[in-house]
């Protein structure tokens, strides 16, 4: 589907700072690129982490992660998706401008090694709380109901980032707790976007209804139940049986709800069988973390990368490569390089699987999915950066490419 932009923007500045998608993927892009090469440098003993006193390496890596890359990844999906929803003009210009300010200052300082919490909090919380209320007023200035659930998201994520920053709680349960939240925020619109998508693809490709993706139902309601309750129940530290339980079914509930889409039929797209693959990895996850409750077998590190990995990772990959297209008039199709970086940013979430289950290979099996993660980031970076800073494809070239195709057919 065609997006036209209201006008171009007079100068490359303010095209940049046009809408959220293109200066926040960018950043997440170089984020996911440069964390993982410090952390690789850490693993292989040639670099010695400066992390905020207190934080410790494993915290500061997951808040880098979770914190700087997916939170750069969820502004940019989220400004960009709520100019959709409600219709209205994207949020540009000097809010977005420092949005994306408070961002880069939050990775200047925990890569520094600041340890002023008031100056942690102001950069890493203050991100959260900007996001939250440019997406928010958004919403709610359009009367959009079905979307204000993601304001309340960005509240909990907000304050997750403050309680983290002041360590308040135990950091690594937050971590944890951030990971199940990010996936529990996949449930819901991933859950929305992939069959809609997956169906749009399949009309256009005149399939049978009978290969249409399945719409919302029981099953639906059933996975994103557990999965709230799943969460709560690891959030509040409930006991192991009840949290492991509650994890298992929820996952195979997300497992039997993502096979009612039909991703099979979206082979021929690596960008639709993209969002298939990504959110499988949120029904693995749940399980793997589950199982972890009853056995020793199965670390909780398996479960929560399942999900860092390959559901986050696999799910940002496969949204901003189609958000940048489609917003900015491109044809939705993969090509050889995002085909390559989606293999290998699902080898990276296998590969670190493995290194949690299979411990006397952990370190070498860690740097072999670390590699592939690069691989993944450099090869989208290579494909993307070029759309992300540079004009639309003109609204006329879109449409003689959209008529091409059809008399195509």
């Amino acid at each position: 589907m065609l997006i036209s932009p209201p006008q171009e923007p007079r100068n490359a500045w303010a095209r940049f700072f046009s809408n959220g998608f293109r200066p926040l993927f960018l950043v997440c892009a170089v984020q996911a690129i440069v964390i993982m090469l410090i952390w690789l440098a850490y693993l292989g003993g040639g670099f010695a982490l400066d992390a905020p006193e207190g934080w410790g390496a494993v915290a500061w890596h997951g808040h880098e992660m979770l914190f700087g890359f997916v939170g750069a990844a969820v502004g940019g999906f989220l400004l960009a998706a709520v100019a959709k929803w409600t219709g209205r003009p994207p949020v540009q210009g000097v809010p977005l401008v420092a949005l994306t300010l408070l961002w880069i200052a939050g990775r200047a300082l925990v890569w520094s090694g600041n340890s002023s919490v008031w100056l942690l909090t102001l950069a890493n919380t203050g991100y959260w709380v900007l996001l939250a209320i440019l997406v928010g007023r958004e919403v709610l200035i359009s009367r959009n109901k079905r979307n204000r659930v993601v304001i309340l998201a960005l509240a909990v994520m907000a304050g997750f980032s403050l309680l983290f920053q002041l360590g308040a709680v135990d950091r690594l349960h937050l971590l944890e707790s951030q990971v199940l939240l990010m996936a529990l925020l996949i449930s819901l619109i991933g859950g929305r976007i992939t069959p809609a998508f997956t169906r749009n693809w399949l009309i256009r490709q005149q399939a049978d209804k009978s290969k249409m993706p399945a719409t919302f139902g029981w099953i639906d309601r059933l996975a994103v139940g557990f999965s709230l309750l799943a969460t709560l129940a690891w959030v509040t530290l409930a006991a192991p049986p009840v949290a492991g339980s509650l994890l298992i079914i929820a996952g195979g509930l997300q497992i039997a709800r993502l096979l009612r889409w039909r991703g099979l039929t979206s082979i021929a797209e690596p960008l639709l069988l993209a969002l298939h693959l990504g959110y499988l990895w949120v029904g693995i996850g749940f399980v793997l973390l589950g199982l972890s409750s009853f056995t020793t077998a199965v670390p909780v590190t398996a479960g929560i990368h399942a999900l860092a990995v390959g559901a986050m990772g696999g799910m940002i990959l496969a949204v901003a490569s189609r958000a940048a297209l489609g917003h900015t008039n491109r044809e939705l199709k993969a090509g050889v390089l995002m085909s390559l970086s989606f293999l290998a940013v699902h080898l990276a979430a296998l590969t670190r699987l493995l290194s949690a289950l299979i411990p006397e290979h952990a370190l070498v099996l860690m740097m072999l999915a670390g590699t592939a993660w690069l691989i993944a980031f450099a090869l989208f970076a290579v494909r993307y950066v070029p759309i992300l800073i540079g004009p639309e494809e003109s609204l006329s070239d879109a449409l003689k490419r959209e008529k091409a195709k059809a008399q195509a057919r």
